[in-house]
């Protein structure tokens, strides 16, 4: 076994940005088990879609369960986007029930990709109203999903894969 050592260099708390992708639109999926780093390529004309969350309100949980069939990986990403709108009611509506494939990048850099083309992840979503206007108004968003192995590490585009130590730009 290896040891997992102390990390020295900048910790930072947060998620920088989401995006997602239908399923269909990814023509090849990799998943090396031994480090956890996967590769998602698209297919021509698709591209990652960015979802805006209001600051401070991204939040990832993972649980590791044991079940019956093995250990299983839970994920829940929630989010927060401001305001009753068209153009975000739609969007949501097109993503509901459809196989997506979540890409998260933390405030340390770190990409992590959640969903498998066999097991992607699911968004169920609900606008919020509140009585007070000083609240928020808008949309909280859930994809979630159960898979077989932690979430991918996404791999760098040059196949590298970086010391943990190294810091970022």
């Amino acid at each position: 076994m290896a040891n997992i050592s102390r990390h020295s260099g900048i910790n930072i708390g947060g998620i920088r940005s989401v995006a997602w992708i239908f399923r269909e639109d990814v023509s090849i999926f990799s998943f090396n088990d031994l480090n956890l780093y996967c590769s998602v390529i698209t297919k021509i004309g698709a591209s990652w879609n960015s979802i805006y969350g209001t600051p401070e309100t991204i939040q990832l949980e993972s649980e590791q369960q044991d079940s019956p069939a093995g250990t299983k990986y839970l994920y829940k990403l929630k989010l927060l986007v401001p305001k009753d709108r068209a153009p975000v009611e739609s969007e949501l509506f097109r993503m509901t029930g459809r196989c997506l494939i979540i890409n998260l990048t933390d405030k340390n850099g770190t990409i992590r990709i959640f969903g498998t083309m066999e097991n992607p992840m699911k968004l169920t979503s609900k606008l919020m109203k509140p009585a007070a206007m000083e609240t928020f108004n808008g949309y909280e968003l859930l994809f979630a999903g159960e898979f077989t192995k932690p979430a991918g590490f996404l791999l760098p585009a040059n196949g590298i894969i970086p010391d943990d130590e190294t810091p970022l730009d």
